[in-house]
């Protein structure tokens, strides 16, 4: 906790959180509600051609409780971090001739 608290003093400190503090917020009303945007199309990129890593060596990389969105079909499953979908939102993926996208 402490390593992640570091990170995002440091984050703060260098000012990688820019994203919306260099654009016009922009601000909507639909049905009675104000919406604001501060990100723009394309801001949160998607994952294309993911790389994987066996259930064996996932166990160094990942926590043995972490959310996990799981995508099969006949046999072969491919695993998605809900923690990176969080940072990505959308991964493009192909098992066998079906391409798909994983979605959080």
């Amino acid at each position: 906790m402490r390593t992640l608290i570091s990170i995002i003093l440091t984050m703060l400190i260098t000012g990688t959180f820019v994203i919306a503090q260099d654009r016009e917020v922009k601000k909507e009303t639909l049905a009675g509600h104000t919406l604001y945007t501060v990100l723009e199309k394309g801001d949160i990129p998607a994952v294309y051609n993911p790389e994987f890593y066996t259930a064996e060596d996932a166990d160094e990389f990942y926590f043995a409780d972490e959310p996990l969105m799981i995508v099969s079909k006949d046999g072969v499953s491919h695993a998605y971090s809900t923690w990176h979908l969080d940072h990505h939102e959308i991964v493009n993926d192909r098992i066998e001739n079906i391409s798909f996208a994983a979605t959080w």
